[in-house]
């Protein structure tokens, strides 16, 4: 039995759409008819093979993609939690349970971590195989689709949650999906001012949409001027880069107040300087960086905030576009054109 597929065949620029074999559960293992896939910065990464991909992927051909939804059809021997007809969103991090990190509540930073996409085939197919150990049923009353966002929104949640950001002031660099996530999150939590900083006025409007107050057009004006005089002179007190722009970061730090926080959720493609001495040390700036969600309490928080309403959803999603149609939608993001969330439907 074959299904239909977008792959990274060759280590090189690009992807194809092709019929590969039904993946069969293993132990622990449950197999999903994917209902919709989303398209991350990491999968752009791939797709134009910059030096961050050919760095870390190691396995061609892959099935790419790992943000996705999707309705259980069979179970791999084990299975106990989950059923047949179950819809679930996943977990990308499938961690080995026996790590350092693993046994001390950092499950997420395993060090044996493996994602699809990246490390086995991932979502971008009409069926999945996956660990149940990393599946997260989702709740009726959440749109089925919306399911292929938890996994970007939960690093904003996880973000914001860590900055205790009620009452503070808040620059976000970057309005792609995972900015937009953090600033509608950080609006929830009760932030006193959302600056979102951007070069393209269509995610500038969506900024406004998921409650930044000002929406900054960085090429055209002097963002860190206007970060002083929204804040008195001050600076900010939580910077959230999720832009992953090397210039774009070390600037990030140019708008932190002294004493304040820098979160750090973007994924550059090649090194980044920063200046430590001004920015950082005689700041005494904290940093953080972020590499995925808390298993599963981000689950938990996330779910929450969008069953009570206090976040939406789909101002996040600009595109659903058949899974046919995954290279033109990459070809889309790649050009910059007026796009934030794809939405892919096998």
């Amino acid at each position: 039995m074959t299904m239909n597929a977008f792959l990274k065949r060759e280590r090189a620029y690009g992807g194809c759409f092709d019929r590969v074999p039904v993946p069969i559960p293993a132990e622990g293992e449950v197999l999903l008819k994917v209902h919709s896939t989303a398209i991350c910065g990491t999968d752009i990464h791939i797709y134009a093979w910059n030096g961050w991909a050919q760095a870390n992927i190691k396995k061609v051909p892959l099935i790419m993609g790992h943000e996705f939804v999707g309705t259980i059809v069979e179970l791999g021997k084990g299975v106990r939690s989950l059923k047949v007809g179950d819809v679930v969103s996943g977990e990308t991090h499938i961690n080995c349970g026996l790590c350092y990190q693993c046994r001390n509540g950092m499950q997420h930073i395993c060090a044996n971590l493996k994602l699809p996409g990246l490390h086995r085939d991932g979502s971008f197919a009409e069926f999945m195989a996956y660990p149940e150990s990393c599946l997260v049923r989702l709740p009726e009353s959440i749109p089925i689709e919306y399911g292929a966002l938890m996994e970007p929104l939960g690093v904003g949640v996880s973000a914001v949650e860590n900055a205790q950001v009620a009452g503070a002031n808040v620059v976000v660099v970057g309005s792609g999906p995972i900015g937009l996530g953090v600033i509608a999150v950080a609006h929830a939590m009760g932030a006193r001012k959302i600056i979102a900083l951007d070069v393209m006025e269509y995610r500038l409007g969506l900024a406004k949409r998921c409650g930044a107050e000002h929406a900054v057009d960085t090429s055209k004006s002097d963002p860190g001027e206007f970060v002083r005089e929204q804040t008195h002179g001050v600076g900010a007190d939580v910077v959230f880069d999720a832009s992953g722009n090397p210039r774009a970061i070390a600037g990030a730090f140019k708008y932190l107040r002294k004493g304040g926080e820098v979160h750090l959720l973007g994924l550059p493609s090649e090194p980044t300087a920063i200046d430590l001495a001004p920015d950082v040390i005689f700041k005494e700036a904290t940093v953080y960086g972020y590499h995925g969600r808390k298993m599963f309490s981000t689950w938990t928080r996330m779910l929450g905030l969008i069953e009570s309403g206090r976040i939406e959803l789909e101002s996040l999603i600009s595109h659903r576009l058949p899974l046919t149609d995954a290279e033109k939608a990459f070809e889309l993001l790649l050009r910059g054109e007026d796009a934030s969330k794809i939405l892919l439907l096998p």
